[in-house]
C-alpha cells in the first residue's frame, strides 16, 4: 500500500506516460475517443499541478506547452 505522496508520484508518472503516447492525437472525427482521453489526462495533470510539490515530482510547469491539445 502506498502513502499519499507515493500515490501522487505514481499518478503523475502514469499520466505523463499516457500523454506521451497520445501526443500525435488530434481532434478529428476518427480520433474523438483518443482525443477525449488526452483531454482528461491533461486535466488530471493540471489538477495535480495545484500540489505545492508538483513540479518537484514531475508535473511540468506549463503542461499544455509540453502536451499541447
Amino acid at each position: 500500500m502506498k502513502n499519499a505522496k507515493e500515490t501522487l508520484i505514481y499518478m503523475i508518472d502514469l499520466l505523463t506516460h499516457y500523454l506521451t503516447e497520445l501526443k500525435d492525437v488530434q481532434d478529428t472525427p476518427t480520433q474523438q475517443f483518443l482525443y477525449g482521453e488526452k483531454l482528461a489526462y491533461t486535466e488530471c495533470l493540471e489538477i495535480l499541478a495545484h500540489w505545492k510539490n508538483a513540479e518537484k515530482f514531475g508535473v511540468p510547469a506549463n503542461i499544455e506547452k509540453i502536451f499541447p491539445l
